[in-house]
């Protein structure tokens, strides 16, 4: 059985309600058997794996497109790699994230480890985005890297990879493979263009045909639609 994953931490845009939705629309678009989980620290609907960490637990602010009055809470997603945490495969999403189609072929595919592109830069090579992930076995070693220092690796993701046009927890996760000299699939390479920017790919009236799912990545998000397929889809 596939563990569906996603992950909610207190204090900032998403709510349980989020949650609830992913779930539905997880529940609308999956046929095979799986088990749908939230790593959190407040209650959800749906089976709930309490975060154990605050990370980071400074407040992290710099000029420009990223001043933050708060932490960001990406940093939360490294607790999904926890040793002994699932067992057997996982898909994880991001709450702004809207199943548009069917998960079956992504759900049933032997992941090693497979990541999105980033959606800016959809070429070979180029950055990765951990919006959507899937893997199969222990992963832990991604998890042991971040605890060794959370302080020190958020200062480095969030403030000087910056400057380099990367950030965060999708780029700490695609630097651990490189150090072991492992390699990163994209969703993008092993089935084609199964995911979708909303930015980048879509409109207000329509989606490619060909997405299972709709990243909403910065602005707008979904929660700003009344009408139109993205209120449709996000029920």
């Amino acid at each position: 059985m596939i563990t569906v994953a996603c992950v909610l931490k207190s204090g900032g845009r998403y709510d349980a309600e989020w949650v609830r939705k992913l779930r539905d629309g997880v529940a609308r678009h999956l046929t095979l058997d799986h088990r749908f989980v939230c790593l959190s620290d407040v209650d959800v609907p749906c089976e709930r794996i309490p975060l154990e960490y605050d990370w980071p637990r400074l407040a992290r602010q710099r000029g420009g497109d990223h001043d933050w009055n708060v932490a960001p809470a990406w940093w939360s997603k490294i607790e999904l790699f926890r040793e002994g945490l699932f067992d057997g495969p996982v898909l994880y999403l991001d709450l702004d994230s809207v199943v548009v189609g069917s998960l079956d072929r992504i759900a049933s595919y032997q992941h090693r480890f497979t990541m999105a592109d980033d959606p800016w830069r959809q070429t070979v090579g180029g950055p990765l985005c951990s919006a959507v992930m899937a893997w199969t076995g222990d992963q832990s070693f991604l998890f042991d890297a971040f605890h060794e220092d959370p302080d020190g690796h958020a200062h480095r993701y969030d403030v000087v990879e910056v400057n380099r046009g990367r950030i965060g927890d999708q780029a700490f996760i695609e630097d651990q493979f490189a150090r072991y000299r492992e390699p990163v699939d994209t969703f993008r390479a092993v089935m084609g263009p199964v995911l979708a920017s909303y930015k980048v790919d879509c409109s207000r009236e329509s989606y490619p045909p060909t997405a299972s799912v709709i990243q909403f990545h910065g602005l707008p998000k979904m929660n700003e639609f009344t009408s139109g397929w993205v209120a449709e889809k996000w029920i």
